[in-house]
């Protein structure tokens, strides 16, 4: 099994991006395969750093890419999802600090990451399931190291906009997999240890 990190980092960034001012025209307007497209596509544009360091122009060039990933996103229905059982038990305060958290953790390492990894790779866009309100985008890449790898991703309508709420890698629920990871963190350990832990990760 991948470490979950790692498919935090080269995976979750490959969907979620969008046009902070015309993301709900755009998605209205877009079937869930034509999103998912142009949402791969866009995150291919992410600059990654180069021992660490860019340039200011690449900083707010991720700055912009990241704000669209994010305005696409259903952040608080995956931060609920990740956290299970654990989420009705944070106060409204504590839950918004989760989501703040998660999204920095997208932001400064998924999407970049995510770059890197489909650098250069060939996405196949296979095919694309609709039933009412919920849609699977089904997709594969080769990568050099991690061979064949399904990526599949399951998006909700809401409001007339699809919006995507999982990632299935190798037909493994990326959120299922970090709800698992964080609720062990969680009961061994505490909640706060999880924060740290994910404050840690931002700061390496």
């Amino acid at each position: 099994m991948r470490n979950h990190w790692s498919v935090l980092c080269y995976i979750l960034a490959c969907v979620w991006l969008g046009s902070t001012i015309g993301v709900h025209v755009a998605a209205e307007s877009e079937p869930p395969m034509q999103l998912v497209q142009r949402l791969v596509q866009a995150i291919i544009r992410m600059k990654p750093s180069k021992n660490g360091v860019l340039s200011a122009a690449e900083q707010a060039a991720n700055a912009a890419t990241a704000k669209e990933a994010n305005a696409i996103l259903d952040l608080p229905a995956v931060a609920q999802r990740t956290l299970g059982k654990h989420w009705q038990a944070r106060t409204p305060a504590e839950q918004q600090e989760f989501i703040a958290l998660l999204e920095q953790l997208f932001t400064k390492v998924a999407y970049p990451k995510s770059a890197e990894f489909f650098h250069g790779l060939e996405v196949n866009f296979a095919k694309e399931n609709i039933t009412g309100q919920r849609a699977t985008v089904k997709t594969t890449v080769r990568h050099p190291k991690e061979g064949l790898v399904s990526v599949d991703y399951r998006l909700v309508q809401e409001g007339g906009m699809w919006r995507v709420q999982d990632i299935l890698l190798d037909d493994v629920s990326l959120a299922g997999n970090l709800q698992s990871q964080f609720n062990k963190i969680i009961t061994e350990n505490s909640y706060a240890d999880l924060l740290r832990r994910m404050r840690d990760k931002l700061n390496e």
